[in-house]
């Protein structure tokens, strides 16, 4: 058997064949390289907005602390009694006794 010979026709299109081959080979590594950066990229901004969420979750619920004290600190009797615990006045007639805190060594 006699193998056909490559006509100037088929060589031409042999050769469109592999340069479309090596141009589709070459286009599907780029594209695999910019999903591979690209997937990086987003898991990394997706831990920063992970972060910086529990930052402003902190930053509301310190905020809601603030406020609650400041309403405390506009009642009298509040200060009344944080001046009495922490300053040690008292209200007339009252005697304050001081009692000596336990060590917590043991020896």
């Amino acid at each position: 058997m006699q193998k056909p010979q490559s006509t100037p026709q088929n060589y031409g299109r042999k050769r469109r064949m592999r340069v479309l081959q090596i141009f589709v080979v070459l286009f599907l590594g780029w594209a695999g390289y910019t999903y591979y950066e690209q997937s990086h990229e987003l898991a990394e901004k997706q831990r920063s907005f992970a972060d910086l969420q529990r930052q402003a979750d902190e930053a509301k619920q310190k905020q809601k602390e603030l406020e609650s004290q400041v309403k405390r600190l506009n009642d009298s009797q509040y200060i009344a009694e944080l001046a009495r615990q922490q300053l040690f006045l008292s209200k007339q007639g009252e005697v304050i006794f001081i009692t000596p805190e336990k060590n917590k060594k043991t020896q």
